[in-house]
């Protein structure tokens, strides 16, 4: 029930941002102010009052991006670690009751219920396909993306990023935490994983999100290195061509959601903390995504509109 309350007030606080932003007396006031990065403070709104300026002055590089990936890696690797001697050695020497940090913590502050549904073979998948992931974007954060030196994002944006990936990491595996053996050591922990898979339904889904996940990640690496090819040109601002880039103004936000719709399916959509992260997900790159192209119309103009006649979707074909 204390999860179920967690995600209850999780979701809440969504839409009451959700709210807030999009409210018309509002959205000059905090859109301006906080979800603009980068090359799209260039249009944003800019605060009127002089708190807000002052708010508006605590940025950090762009470039920092980097740091959500390193961060959401390295727990990553952690969690890895941990359940890999909580799965294989817990039979023999009780490690249930010890084990790393992440884990102790997690069995400090939460207990077993609700965390039961889901199967402890789609909770270490989803943390290998997420350790995956955040393991590219370490990559290409670090050795294919070219952020501009002046390029800056709200000192807010950049704690919750931080806070984002970690929370992602976690919620992989954390509604099956019980199943891993994580508070009981007499536990089925090494179960016939064999005849989970090889039930139909669960070899369709588990296959489906494992296709998805591959097929995203390959199309945002793909559109990472199209961003990237325009920095190294060192003529200004660009319109990034070919790829998703040809139907979708970001084409990589796009494949963040799709990401984090595989693992939802990998998890049968029982997974709730991944839920309202693919949630979160969602409504924050649609208001970037939708800053994008009017940065794209008031930079390029007709340059854009002969670019794409038919125009683009913003970031969800046939939706949005």
């Amino acid at each position: 029930m204390r999860k179920r309350r967690f995600i209850y007030h999780v979701m809440k606080t969504q839409k009451e941002i959700q709210y807030l932003v999009w409210r018309p007396t509002t959205a000059t006031k905090f859109t301006g102010l906080f979800l603009p990065y980068g090359k799209l403070n260039i249009t944003a709104d800019k605060p009127q009052s002089p708190l807000g300026h002052w708010l508006a002055q605590l940025t950090v590089p762009k470039s920092w991006f980097s740091h959500f990936y390193i961060v959401g890696f390295a727990f990553a690797l952690e969690s890895c670690i941990e359940i890999a001697l909580l799965l294989l050695w817990q039979p023999t020497k009780n490690f249930s009751k010890a084990g790393g940090p992440i884990l102790t913590l997690v069995r400090t502050l939460d207990t077993a219920q609700g965390s039961t549904h889901i199967e402890p073979e789609f909770c270490v998948l989803a943390l290998v396909l997420m350790t995956m992931h955040l393991g590219r974007r370490v990559y290409e954060s670090l050795c294919v993306e070219r952020p501009s030196r002046n390029a800056r994002m709200h000192i807010s944006h950049y704690a919750t990023g931080l806070g984002f990936y970690g929370a992602m990491v976690v919620a992989t595996w954390i509604e099956g935490a019980a199943n891993l053996g994580l508070w009981n050591s007499d536990t089925t922990t090494v179960m016939a994983w064999k005849k989970a898979f090889a039930a139909p339904t669960i070899l369709v889904r588990t296959t489906l999100a494992v296709a998805l996940f591959a097929y995203a990640s390959n199309h945002q690496h793909t559109c990472h290195h199209i961003l990237a090819s325009l920095r190294e040109k060192r003529s200004g601002y660009q319109i990034p061509r070919g790829d998703w880039f040809e139907s979708v103004v970001v084409p990589h936000y796009l494949a963040d959601i799709l990401i984090y719709f595989a693992l939802c399916i990998l998890h049968g959509f029982g997974n709730w903390t991944l839920l309202c992260g693919l949630v979160w997900t969602i409504v924050n790159l649609s208001i970037t995504a939708d800053e994008t192209e009017a940065w794209y119309k008031t930079t390029f103009d007709d340059r854009y509109k002969k670019a794409f006649p038919k125009g683009r979707w913003i970031i969800l074909p046939w939706v949005y």
